[in-house]
């Protein structure tokens, strides 16, 4: 079994750390220590009081499978909970922290939980709270010398925030000084295998956002998988009418793949708190060129959801807004979409 130094506890498919502390990033020891224990198929449970919040990254990658957020009951219990869903947990020795087998009670409704399987902790609400706009973003390089990366997190900052990134790094602070070509030659060492790193904002700026990148090589060239998050205040609506512009940014570079973009509430400081999130809503999708060529221009036009081409001429890209998310309509576009573009959704690399 290995050891590492950031783990306090480790079961035979899971390895367990411990952090109390008012915000837990996603430091160099947990980055590294995710990556080592993946190798040997062991997932990763980070541990925190109820009062801990978790910064984007960190709460972005404990969203994957055989990973968990577990928070600690604040009434003194000693239960446990799902930081991001609720749901209580039990120790198992082998597997860790595990759901709780569902007590002998109605059936949770379809698609949800009974919230008799939730603890009263986590549905509690939040202080209150701004607006998230979180965008993913799939873009895809031809595999040459002069591949610059990190032209899809700076076009995303720059729309967004006015400035570029301020800092990026392969854990948690990003304290490498914004600098693609720096990036790039990481990339490059690391390559074959994928690198992941968070940059942070605004450098120069006038509104907080962070984000995450992975960068992979596929049989089509260099992909880049970016997240992109950025936060307006309570009284503050998102620049939704920026997400067209972004997209026809993209795709006349010819690199756009897919753009998801969704609105959910959140902390104007883009951290989270383990309490019941509202779910995010979608408000916009776009199929970069490639992906409306697989998926055929014909159908994708077709599409009971009104959509505009973007981007090259010869070559355009679709886009398709969803409303500003606070209504549901905007699911029920997205639903619609989805459905019409196949159970699959848009075409993957």
């Amino acid at each position: 079994m290995t050891i590492h130094p950031a783990v306090d506890l480790a079961t035979d498919r899971t390895v367990l750390v411990y952090q109390d502390r008012p915000v837990v990033p996603l430091s160099s020891w947990l980055a590294d220590a995710m990556a080592t224990f993946a190798e040997e198929g062991r997932g990763l449970q980070v541990v925190t009081p109820a009062a801990s919040r978790l910064t984007f990254p960190l709460r972005s990658l404990l969203s994957r499978p055989q990973a968990r957020w577990v928070v600690a009951e604040p009434d003194g219990s000693g239960g446990h909970y799902d930081g991001l869903t609720g749901t209580r947990l039990v120790w198992d020795d082998t597997a860790g922290y595990v759901p709780a087998a569902a007590p002998e009670a109605p059936a949770a409704p379809v698609g949800g939980t009974a919230p008799s399987d939730l603890s009263p902790a986590f549905l509690q609400r939040p202080a209150a709270l701004g607006a998230h706009l979180i965008i993913d973003v799939t873009a895809v390089h031809p595999a040459t010398d002069e591949l610059l990366l990190g032209a899809v997190a700076e076009a995303l900052a720059r729309a967004f925030t006015g400035a570029d990134p301020g800092g990026w790094g392969t854990s948690e602070p990003a304290l490498n000084v914004w600098d693609r070509a720096a990036l790039t030659a990481t990339c490059r060492r690391r390559a074959p295998q994928p690198t992941w790193f968070a940059f942070v904002g605004p450098g120069g700026g006038t509104r907080p956002c962070i984000g995450t990148q992975r960068v992979s090589r596929v049989t089509s060239g260099v992909k880049e998988k970016v997240t992109f998050a950025v936060a307006y205040a309570e009284d503050e609506p998102p620049a939704l009418h920026r997400l067209e512009d972004t997209v026809g940014d993209l795709a006349h570079r010819g690199v756009l793949r897919t753009l998801t973009a969704h609105r959910l509430p959140g902390r104007p400081d883009l951290t989270y708190e383990p309490r019941t999130p509202s779910a995010a809503t979608p408000v916009g999708l776009a199929l970069g060129p490639g992906a409306v060529t697989e998926a055929g221009m014909d159908h994708v036009l077709e599409s009971p959801v009104s959509g505009h081409l973007m981007g090259r001429r010869e070559q355009p890209a679709v886009w398709f807004p969803f409303g500003d998310g606070t209504t549901p309509e905007s699911r029920q576009a997205f639903t619609r979409l989805m459905r019409h573009l196949g159970a699959e959704g848009p075409p993957t690399v």
